[in-house]
């Protein structure tokens, strides 16, 4: 996969939107991707490419501080407003500032681990790594994690069919970055998911994904789409199942350093 060198960019609506639509992080995910740490254990975790925070807020309620750094303000500002829903001693654990992997608004090794959520594929990995090596500690853990779809599913087949009209797009996930080579290996696992909600949120969620927007026929797009969730929405609770697969990758940087 070539490597994006662009970050996207958001308008306050487009940040509302994707708060709203997009998959959350579930504990399990984040847990795993922190190292399973022990209960009681508390991380100075590091969000990289938080966004509006839909994992940072998972951090926090986990326990740990969570710095969340994103290039985008809009983002940060809706980050911002929503712990005002959460409670104080969470809300409180939480941090933003503006920034990017390739420069980190960060002290030298001041977190003990690092998250990039469905983001690493935006950055400069040449400048973004040796970054993330200055602001983490000894024995630190770096977790990236993607949702992807679960194209083993009949139902994103269909929905495939929609919106992919040239074929299965790059696998995001081969953006695990070559340049930690020699900081230890990159362990992975999948968590299945289905992400459940409405027909009418399906469609939204479906108008916040760049290759749809981009499209001249993105209403007809819609369209179809809406109808493929009216045609699998639960009668008894109008719910639409969207399966889903985290994949999940972490590395534990070890006390000794760097290698080689």
């Amino acid at each position: 996969m070539n490597q994006i060198h662009s970050t996207p960019t958001f308008s306050s609506h487009s940040a509302v939107l994707h708060h709203a639509v997009r998959p959350a992080w579930s504990a399990e995910v984040i847990s795993w991707l922190l190292g399973s740490p022990v209960h009681g254990q508390r991380l100075a975790v590091l969000d990289l490419g938080a966004g509006t925070g839909l994992g940072t807020r998972t951090i926090a309620a986990l326990g740990h501080t969570a710095t969340a750094v994103d290039t985008a303000k809009e983002m940060l500002s809706v980050l911002r407003k929503s712990t005002e829903e959460l409670p104080p001693e969470v809300a409180d654990r939480i941090m933003t500032a503006n920034g990017s992997a390739e420069r980190i608004p960060l002290r030298n090794q001041s977190v003990d681990a690092i998250v990039c959520l469905q983001a690493w594929h935006w950055v400069e990995p040449e400048r973004a790594t040796p970054e993330c090596d200055r602001v983490l500690r000894q024995n630190g853990m770096v977790g990236l994690a993607w949702h992807t779809w679960d194209r083993t599913s009949e139902w994103v087949k269909a929905l495939a069919a929609i919106v992919e009209p040239d074929g299965t797009p790059a696998d995001q996930t081969r953006s695990v970055p070559v340049e930690f080579a020699g900081r230890g290996s990159f362990e992975r696992k999948d968590f299945p998911f289905n992400f459940e909600l409405t027909v009418e949120q399906l469609v939204q969620l479906a108008s916040s994904w760049a290759f749809v927007t981009q499209r001249p026929d993105q209403d007809a797009v819609l369209a179809k789409i809406r109808r493929l969730g009216k045609q699998s929405e639960s009668l008894g609770t109008g719910i639409v199942s969207f399966p889903h697969i985290t994949a999940a990758f972490r590395l534990h940087r070890p006390e000794t350093g760097i290698v080689g």
